[in-house]
C-alpha cells in the first residue's frame, strides 16, 4: 500500500513516470536489498544454541547410563531454538523410534550443518558401542564455539557493508529528490523521451549495483551434508574395516 502512494507522489511532482515506477520497485525491493541482518543473527543463534546443548548433553551423558537416558534429560535447560526438536526427539524415543532414526528426525528439525555433525557423531559413536562420547562431545562442542567466533566476525563485517550501503542509496535518493523539486532545471533533459530512456537506465544501473553489493552482505546458509534416511542408516551401519577383518 505504501508503495503505489510513494509512486504516485514522486510522479506527481516530478511527472516523470521512469521515477514514478522507480520510486515503486525501490520501496518494494528495498528490504531485500538492505536486510538480511535478522537471518544472519538467526543462523548465529542456531548454532551458539547448539553449541550449548552439545556441552549440556555431554554433562549430562557422563552421569546417565546412555544418549536414551541422557537425550531427554537435556530438555529442561535446552535453548528456546531448539525445544521443540528435542522435545519432538524424546517423544519418539519414548515411542521406541530407534535411536539412529529418532537423530535424523532430530537433524531435520534444526536443519542445520552443525547439527547433521553431531547427530553423525552421536548415531555412529551408539552403533559401535565404542565410548569416549565425552570426549566426541567436548571436541564438537569446541568445534562449535570455533564457528560461532568466526560466523560473528563475518556477520558484522556484512553489517559494516549493509549500513554503508543503505547510508549511500540514502544520498543517492536525497540529492536526486532534491534536484527534481528544488533544481528543476537541472534535470529538465530527463523529461523528454529519451531523458526518460536515459533515466531508466540510470535507475538500472543503480539497482544492480546495490543488488550486486546485496549478495555480497548477504549471509548464505550453509549446504547440509546429511539430507535423507539412507546416510543416516550408513552411518548407524557403519563398521570399522579392521574390525570387519578380524571377524572374518
Amino acid at each position: 500500500m505504501v508503495a503505489p502512494l510513494v509512486g504516485l507522489v514522486v510522479l506527481g511532482v516530478t511527472r516523470w513516470p521512469v521515477a514514478g515506477a522507480a520510486a515503486v520497485v525501490l520501496v518494494v525491493i528495498w528490504p531485500k536489498l538492505f536486510g538480511g541482518a535478522s537471518e544472519g543473527r538467526h543462523q548465529l543463534a542456531k548454532i551458539e544454541a547448539l553449541a550449548i546443548w552439545t556441552e549440556s548433553l555431554r554433562d549430562t551423558a557422563s552421569a546417565a547410563a546412555g544418549l536414551e537416558q541422557a537425550l531427554p534429560a537435556t530438555v529442561a535447560a535446552a535453548p528456546s531454538l531448539l525445544d521443540r526438536p528435542l522435545r519432538d526427539l524424546t517423544a519418539r524415543l519414548d515411542g521406541r523410534v530407534p535411536l539412529p532414526e529418532a537423530l535424523a528426525y532430530f537433524a531435520d528439525d534444526v536443519d542445520d550443518p552443525a547439527a547433521d555433525l553431531v547427530v553423525a557423531a552421536l548415531t555412529l559413536n551408539a552403533r559401535q558401542r565404542a565410548g569416549g562420547l565425552e570426549r566426541i562431545l567436548t571436541a564438537l562442542a569446541s568445534s562449535e564455539r570455533s564457528e560461532l567466533e568466526m560466523r560473528r566476525k563475518v556477520e558484522h563485517e556484512r553489517a559494516a557493508l549493509r549500513h554503508q550501503a543503505q547510508r549511500i542509496a540514502g544520498c543517492v535518493v536525497g540529492f536526486a529528490a532534491v534536484q527534481a523539486v528544488f533544481a528543476h532545471g537541472w534535470v529538465a533533459p530527463y523529461s523528454s523521451p529519451i531523458g526518460q530512456l536515459v533515466l531508466a537506465l540510470l535507475v538500472l544501473m543503480f539497482l544492480g549495483a546495490f543488488m550486486r553489493m546485496r549478495s555480497l552482505a548477504r549471509s548464505e546458509t550453509q549446504p547440509r551434508f546429511l539430507t535423507d534416511a539412507d546416510q543416516f542408516t550408513e552411518i548407524a551401519s557403519y563398521k570399522p574395516r579392521l574390525a570387519a577383518l578380524g571377524g572374518r
